[in-house]
């Protein structure tokens, strides 16, 4: 199972690249976090969501109108205290996963750091391949969430090249920089969709996301053959810390005008902060 080159097996790391950081690749950031607090409760400590440019607009806080996609959750301390930075090669070492959000962005990361190549999509590519996975693939991932994310990982690497090819636009999140609120709308939407697509096969919405979420429970599920009892199981509710049952969560924020946010579980370990920049 493929680690990143000096990564933690217990952590999975996943990094969004775009050109500046300061649009798509730091709202795929947060929007990730937020949707991850939603569905893992206190495990998605063990996932590390950051970014970074390939020409960052080094320091510079998120571009208001994506940062405005994140709704109520705009507010919320690690996106003000957001900087742009620019792509160090170490962190693409040290990542599970790199998704980019253009191919020419893909060849940009992967010239630089070659072996990355078993780890790095671009976004729209990633969720292409997954939706393409076989089924009974599918049912043989871990149960654990990491080691169940890096299965995906590996899925959709196996899955490459044997699903029709696609348009290099039809690969990318349209750069969103020049244009208005609707443009900013348009880049969150496909990333968001993306998104989904990972997530949902790592763990299904949590109660109150649709009617796919699953029934609550009040203690822990029993795990199935071969899983740890410490494992948080897929298709079930998560437990709380204390033992009991974590507090009701949604995707859906209200505020937001609908928009799909939640509870951030939140880290402050960034791969590589850029000097003197605050850490994501």
């Amino acid at each position: 199972m493929n680690v990143g080159a000096g990564g933690s097996p217990e952590v999975f790391r996943l990094l969004y690249v775009c050109t500046g950081n300061i649009c798509r690749s730091p709202f795929a950031q947060f929007h990730t976090r937020f949707l991850l607090g939603a569905r893992l409760g206190p495990w998605a400590h063990a996932f590390a969501v950051h970014s970074a440019g390939v020409s960052a607009v080094r320091g510079h806080g998120m571009h208001d109108d994506s940062r405005a996609q994140l709704m109520s959750r705009r507010n919320h301390p690690d996106v003000t205290a957001f900087a742009a930075r620019q792509l160090p090669d170490r962190d693409v070492l040290l990542a599970d996963l790199v998704l980019t959000m253009t191919r020419e962005q893909r060849s940009t990361v992967l010239g630089d750091v070659p072996k990355a190549l078993p780890t790095t999509f671009t976004v729209r590519e990633l969720a292409r391949l997954l939706r393409a996975s076989d089924p009974s693939e599918l049912a043989t991932l871990p149960r654990h969430p990491v080691e169940r994310a890096r299965g995906l990982v590996a899925l959709a690497r196996a899955t490459r090249g044997t699903v029709p090819a696609v348009s290099a636009e039809e690969d990318a999140v349209p750069d969103p920089v020049s244009g208005g609120p609707e443009a900013h709308s348009e880049a969150a939407r496909v990333i968001d969709g993306c998104v989904r697509t990972f997530l949902d096969l790592l763990v299904p919405p949590p109660v109150g996301s649709g009617p796919a979420a699953p029934p609550a429970h009040h203690s822990r599920p029993r795990p199935g053959p071969g899983a740890s009892p410490s494992s948080p199981p897929v298709g079930t509710p998560l437990v709380g810390p204390s033992g009991g049952p974590p507090p009701p969560r949604s995707e859906d924020d209200p505020a937001g005008g609908g928009r799909p946010e939640a509870a951030e579980a939140g880290r402050s370990d960034a791969l590589t902060p850029a000097p003197g920049a605050p850490g994501v």
